[in-house]
């Protein structure tokens, strides 16, 4: 695999309008890299981030989208009912390595030689992160000699573990240069995550040690590990860790790409998953109408639905009945505010436009009511403390809330009211104070993979992590217009064009329903 370098104003083209094309032809990593132009940190900073939201987002482009679909949030014809191969995630590879990566090495490189050392532990942590969320998806992918373009062409696939251990000392590394004095130039403006903040970018860099602690506690005892980082700086309220939009529609369109893909395409991308709809439901969620926008404004019965419920209007995962290929088009129900900063909806219904929404979002990564999950499941099953976790549960229902909530004060919308944030965080401690410890944990989880909707990778790392929650896939005996083509994906298979062209690529594809990551139950 030949690591391509793209220069700094085509990479910020094609991240602003999207990313890549659909093709597989117009960059292909195997081939001569082009040349960098010789352009300055403070503009690859921004490139590299641009992309990281592109590629890992909430997109066509990215890997959340479909690892949303993977859990049964949403539904993508993308996926399917898991026919997947090596040719489904091109984009999101090829993204990663030659717009992000890439670019972020340079940023480490230039920077490193200037002196510039706030820009080193900013990229440092940057590198940390895509690559922990990479082998999340691929399990061993190209990481020691990823990055050395021409100098190794056919770089070796490193082992999932090896890359994980290496991952920690990095960002460990980055922590230092964020603390030292002697830096030649700061960042400021170009850093559009944290505006060259280090102290919110060090609060960052010990929450993701937490997430990987966390997500490794598995394969071996982290208790020494998570201790003192409970107690550490870690990323608070206003600290969430995401890449921020605006509501430019002029090309470069610079709003959303999920917004981009639901409402400004009239095809629309995604249908929203029954089951995901049906579990707020059970629930009496009130982030309901902040979740999902229905278009269809009546509760009439629809000739052309797959799956109805009133206003709701989507397909079954894997349907082949009679309405599985209906155009819904202008009548499904769509990812709404939360997610993709599309329309709040205020139950009048309407087709959706791009003018329905700002379409102004986040794409969220690691956001404070993650950190306060990941702290129940690590007082639960790590610390063995159970009063501890209710109390980070607590919190993290609070800050997830809080989070809608600001999205919907942005936008102009309605707010949560006080009364019914308490009583659904009433009723879910009060399940957790009567459930067993594997209770206790499936609610923590299924109340985390709901407060994470638009953030799919991480949905799908935990559901493989710990089983929970128990999300039903296509069940054939007691629907039998539901098919599945493929078993679950325990992992994403590999770009097929690297097996074929990389001498030191794995030979075939893993099978992606058996060769689990290394961190899997």
């Amino acid at each position: 695999m030949k690591i391509t370098k793209i220069p700094v104003t085509l990479a910020m083209a094609l991240v602003l309008v999207g990313g890549l094309t659909g093709c597989d032809t117009f960059l292909d990593v195997n081939t001569d890299p082009i040349n960098p132009v010789d352009v300055p940190v403070t503009l690859l900073m921004p490139t590299t981030q641009a992309a990281m939201a592109t590629y890992l987002g909430n997109s066509v482009q990215g890997l959340s989208q479909p690892a949303s679909a993977i859990m049964q949030q949403l539904v993508n014809f993308r996926v399917g009912s898991f026919s997947l191969d090596g040719t489904t995630f091109n984009n999101q590879w090829l993204g990663l390595y030659t717009s992000a990566l890439e670019n972020n090495e340079q940023v480490i490189s230039r920077a490193t030689a200037s002196g510039a050392w706030s820009y080193v532990g900013i990229a440092q942590i940057q590198k940390a992160y895509i690559f922990s969320e990479m082998v999340d998806m691929w399990g061993d992918i190209p990481y020691s000699e990823a990055l050395l373009g021409l100098q190794n062409p056919d770089p070796k696939f490193d082992d999932d573990a090896a890359i994980y251990a290496d991952l920690f000392r990095l960002i460990d590394a980055g922590i230092t240069n964020l603390k030292r004095t002697d830096s030649s130039r700061n960042p400021s403006t170009d850093d559009l995550i944290y505006g060259g903040n280090s102290t919110k970018w060090i609060r960052l860099a010990n929450t993701l040690k937490l997430k990987l602690y966390n997500q490794v506690r598995l394969t071996r005892d982290v208790s020494a590990d998570v201790t003192p980082l409970l107690t550490a700086d870690l990323i608070t309220e206003a600290d969430d860790f995401e890449f921020r939009y605006n509501t430019s529609a002029a090309s470069p369109e610079n709003r959303n790409p999920g917004f981009q893909g639901d409402y400004v395409a009239s095809s629309r991308e995604n249908n929203v998953n029954p089951y995901f709809y049906d579990l707020l439901k059970k629930n009496t969620d009130p982030r309901i109408p902040y979740y999902f926008f229905n278009q269809y404004n009546s509760t009439a019965a629809l000739s052309t639905a797959d799956y109805q419920d009133g206003r709701f209007v989507s397909v079954r995962f894997g349907s082949i009945g009679p309405q599985a290929s209906a155009n819904t088009t202008n009548l499904r129900t769509l990812q709404g505010l939360y997610p993709v900063g599309g329309r709040y909806d205020d139950n009048r219904g309407g087709t959706a436009t791009g003018a329905s929404g700002k379409g102004v979002v986040a794409q969220r990564f690691i956001t404070f009511f993650s950190r306060k999950f990941i702290e129940a499941e690590v007082q639960l099953t790590v610390l063995n403390n159970a009063a501890a976790a209710r109390v980070a549960l607590s919190d993290a229902l609070n800050a997830a809330f809080n989070k809608v909530n600001a999205i919907a004060a942005a936008d102009g919308s309605p707010t949560i009211g006080k009364d019914a944030v308490d009583s659904y965080r009433t009723a879910v401690l009060t399940r957790y104070d009567a459930g067993s410890a594997s209770e206790k944990l499936n609610i923590i989880m299924t109340e985390k993979y709901v407060a994470n909707f638009g953030t799919g990778i991480d949905v799908y790392t935990d559901y493989r992590r710990t089983g929970f929650p128990a999300v039903p896939f296509a069940d054939t005996d007691n629907d039998p217009q539901t098919t599945q083509t493929g078993a679950f994906p325990v992992r994403l298979p590999y770009r097929l064009n690297d097996l074929l062209t990389n001498v030191n690529a794995p030979k075939t594809q893993p099978n992606i329903t058996t060769e689990k990551i290394f961190w899997d139950r």
